[in-house]
């Protein structure tokens, strides 16, 4: 697959992700701004990119990707809650997001803290419409477990606690595995329970850790080289907060090295589960902005 069909590809997906969650989202009301801030941020734009990941994946196990549009929603309004509640003043106080000022800015810190709770709440309801066998339980609670207290929350909580302290390689991979790689599982994962084999749950939690380690140290390299108007978020922060990142550990030229060193990582698996070469463009999608700076 060339990179061509790989965007034709890609873009057929988030079509089908944003006519089932402007759909979804349709009936959403409410008689405050709640609604509003809701559907403000979970609607802003961006790539997509976990939801169009697990239809594609559900699609490439033989799942299907319609099967999985409930998980998906649940799964993007769960990594939108996170970034209204991760961009607020008692966190990275942030101002912009996705090109757009933040829902604290745009609305107040109050109403930002009740839409990243509803969404949350919102995403399990969805789901628990939607679902009635064991499989889709399972696959739910994968989806709690990831993006709770032992997964993504875990994460966020040790960056905040290692701020302006030293790491080593160890203590930044525990802290990118909770919180980014654990939610960059789920598009993998999910589908995988589904199917219910467990080879492919095995696979698709090694490619989901590998592939969020490469969305996050390029991620760390946007935030030192990146440029405001093309990321749609402040650049920068991270350095001037003194988290550890792996920017400030291995320098510029040590992450792209690392990021190359995980990317061989996904070779191997992506050559077992994967015949179209979508796995493989969505990583170099993930890692052009590197080679091409």
């Amino acid at each position: 697959m060339n990179k061509e069909i790989y965007k034709v590809k890609y873009n057929e997906y988030l079509d089908l992700f944003n006519q089932y969650s402007e759909k979804v989202f349709s009936s959403v009301e409410t008689p405050n701004n709640l609604a509003n801030a809701m559907k403000y941020s979970l609607f802003a734009g961006g790539k997509r990119i976990r939801p169009v990941m697990m239809l594609a994946f559900a699609d490439i196990i033989g799942y299907g990707a319609k099967n999985v549009l409930p998980f998906a929603l649940a799964l993007e309004c769960i990594h939108t809650y996170s970034l209204i509640h991760d961009d607020l003043p008692a966190l990275d106080n942030d101002i912009l997001r996705r090109g757009n000022p933040t829902c604290h800015v745009k609305f107040n810190e109050s109403t930002a803290i009740l839409a990243g709770d509803a969404l949350l709440n919102f995403a399990f309801e969805h789901v628990l419409e939607n679902i009635s066998s064991k499989k889709e339980i399972n696959a739910l609670l994968c989806l709690a477990k990831l993006s709770g207290y032992s997964g993504m929350l875990s994460g966020q909580q040790s960056d905040i606690e290692m701020e302006k302290k030293g790491g080593d390689e160890s203590t930044l991979l525990k802290i990118h595995e909770n919180k980014t790689c654990k939610l960059l599982t789920a598009p993998f994962v999910i589908p995988a329970i589904l199917i219910g084999d467990t080879e492919t749950i095995n696979m698709a939690q090694e490619f989901g850790f590998l592939s969020g380690v490469i969305f996050q140290f390029t991620d760390d390299l946007l935030d030192v080289l990146g440029n405001e108007s093309d990321i749609g978020k402040t650049t920068g922060k991270d350095l001037n907060s003194g988290k550890l990142t792996s920017v400030k550990l291995y320098g510029v030229d040590g992450v792209k090295s690392k990021i190359k060193e995980y990317v061989l990582k996904t070779e191997n698996i992506i050559k077992s589960i994967d015949n179209s070469g979508f796995l493989k463009c969505f990583i170099s999608s993930v890692t052009d902005w590197i080679y091409e700076n």
